[in-house]
């Protein structure tokens, strides 16, 4: 009996410690590790682990929901021996890459919970060791498109779920390896139009489509038809487009109904080519029911015949192979219409139409054949500067009428101004007498005695017409081209000397006019600025009809009796000086 409870004691002992070494959780407090449904579990919600723990190797359940692990690298599990884990809940872990082989070795797991993440793609590798996983989840992550064959072969996955993934394409062979599925949830998505052939899996029972865009044309209209009559569901799903048939439940819409309005392309758009040349081209067409195309140049119908020595072919290509997987267009209608040009000539060139027709409407695609025109080589000829020429002679023409004009002009002008006239020293000794006047002294300065003596005879300091304002006067006398006329007969000088006089004679006597040049000089302008009252107007002298100048008194009839009393009243010293160049 002692032998018996001390083995019994020592397997206690033995068996105590391992016993209770996966309820520690490892020592991590954030972890909590217990009995439940039977499994030994794992909870670590929201503990902040940004890797997966090290734990006991015998957790068969471990959720790790809420925690920043981000990424999963390769046998994540199998590095730290958690082997024997059956249920793994990684939602909400802020996942952005996730490995192909990440979950490698978990030859047991049924469960997965990947929802709530950033995943925007999946290896079709990814769950490739996973055979015994009955449920998977994909909620909630931005996945876009799953392309052919997504999932490895998985002959226990039942339940897959793509929920707000945010699905606008999905390959119709995407699911072709999952064989025991029975339930598929692809509802709030982005999805449009899905092939007739997407679902068609052996058991499925339950399909859920809702809140999905679903344009219901004949893209749409075999899927239509397949899910109506497969019976997956009773959920209601409704359109989205066209826009004739927006709201329409999937159960009042008809396959008739689901048409697609022709569509054309041209291709290429235009065409360059030249005159001889054989061509090609076409227009791509699209339509359900499936549309009448024609072509037409300059309005006229195109058919099979001969223009302007051109041979012209139309010819009709139907698509034999469409892959639906490839195409996002799911239209088994579409053709080619065809036109080939045999010896092409000018004629043909401009704009083609391709018109495609049906019930559900018509459309149309241009084509432009250009044909370049044919250019000739000339030969290169000599420029032609006459015109150029013609241009300097006006402009020449035109200077040289003005030059002459301008010189005739100066000419004539010319003749109407007697020229300067060069004299002697002699000659200039006489000419040369300046005399001067103001009101405040009277000054002569003359070349030789004549001047004093004319100075003493003209001005006297106690005459009155000292008093007088008198601007200062100076007279420089040139004589005409040609001879001086005669002097009067009392004037006579030796013959050295020339025909040159000059006569001043100022005098008070009761003429009304009196004579104050005589014998063809001529007396400068004088101005009024200094007399206080002249008798004189400021007209300057003028020549009279008998060759005497004179000067003109203000008021000649009028103001003859004034005129007659102020020289009276107003006696001007006899100023008579009478000299002659001897």
């Amino acid at each position: 009996m002692g032998i018996r409870a001390l083995l019994c004691a020592f397997l206690i002992v033995l068996i105590r410690p391992s016993g209770s070494d996966w309820l520690s959780c490892g020592n991590i407090r954030e972890c909590h590790c217990k009995w439940s449904s039977g499994k030994k579990t794992a909870s670590c919600i929201t503990s902040s682990l940004t890797q997966i723990p090290r734990l006991a190797t015998d957790i068969q359940v471990l959720d790790l929901h809420g925690n920043p692990i981000d990424e999963l690298e390769e046998d994540a599990f199998a590095s730290i021996e958690l082997l024997n884990i059956q249920r793994l809940n990684l939602s909400s872990t802020n996942l952005r890459h996730l490995h192909q082989n990440a979950f490698r070795e978990l030859r047991i797991l049924i469960e997965l919970d990947l929802s709530r993440n950033f995943l925007t793609e999946l290896s079709p590798n990814t769950f490739k060791g996973n055979e015994r996983l009955r449920l998977l989840v994909l909620n909630d992550n931005p996945l876009s498109k799953l392309v052919a064959q997504q999932f490895p072969p998985l002959q226990h996955l039942k339940k897959l779920e793509l929920s707000r993934c945010r699905l606008r394409k999905v390959h119709p062979f995407a699911f072709v390896n999952l064989r025991a599925l029975e339930t598929v949830h692809v509802h709030q998505n982005l999805l449009s139009y899905l092939h007739q052939d997407t679902f068609n899996l052996p058991v499925l029972k339950t399909l859920t489509l809702s809140d999905n865009p679903w344009f219901c044309d004949c893209k749409l209209r075999e899927f239509h038809e397949w899910f109506l009559n497969s019976n997956l569901g009773n959920e209601e799903v409704f359109c989205a487009g066209p826009e004739n048939k927006a709201h329409f439940s999937w159960l009042d819409i008809k396959g008739d109904d689901m048409v697609c309005p022709p569509s054309v392309i041209t291709s290429p758009s235009v065409i360059r080519t030249e005159t001889g040349a054989d061509i090609s081209f076409g227009c791509f067409v699209r339509g359900d029911p499936t549309p009448s195309v024609t072509w037409y140049f300059r309005h006229a119908l195109v058919t099979n015949k001969t223009i302007s020595d051109s041979e012209v072919y139309v010819f009709n290509y139907s698509i034999g192979q469409f892959d639906d997987g490839v195409n996002d267009i799911i239209n088994k209608s579409a053709q080619w219409f065809n036109v080939t040009v045999s010896n092409v000539t000018s004629d043909l060139a401009g704009e083609w139409r391709c018109n495609a027709k049906s019930s559900a409407g018509d459309s149309n695609a241009y084509l432009t054949l250009f044909l370049p025109k044919a250019r000739t080589a000339t030969a290169r000829s000599a420029p032609d500067y006459s015109k150029f020429f013609i241009a300097i002679g006006a402009v020449l023409v035109m200077a040289s009428t003005g030059f002459i004009a301008a010189c005739v002009c100066w000419k004539i002008r010319r003749r109407h101004v007697p020229p300067s006239r060069s004299f002697t020293d002699q000659e200039k000794k006489l000419l040369d007498t300046s005399l001067a006047v103001s009101c405040d002294r009277t000054s002569v300065e003359m070349g030789s005695s004549y001047g004093f003596e004319m100075f003493d005879r003209s001005m006297s300091l106690e005459s009155e017409d000292t008093q007088r304002c008198m601007e200062p006067v100076q007279i420089t006398i040139e004589g005409p081209s040609g001879a001086f006329p005669p002097p009067p007969a009392e004037f006579s000088i030796p013959a050295p000397y020339g025909n040159i006089f000059i006569s001043v004679q100022v005098t008070g006597h009761n003429e009304e006019y009196p004579d104050l040049l005589s014998g063809g000089a001529t007396l400068p302008r004088r101005s009024r600025t200094c007399f206080l009252k002249s008798t004189y107007d400021n007209m300057g002298p003028r020549v009279t009809a008998a060759g005497s100048s004179t000067w003109s008194l203000p008021g000649a009839k009028a103001d003859s009796k004034t005129s007659k009393e102020t020289t009276a009243t107003v006696p001007l010293s006899t100023f008579s000086t009478e000299f002659t160049a001897l």
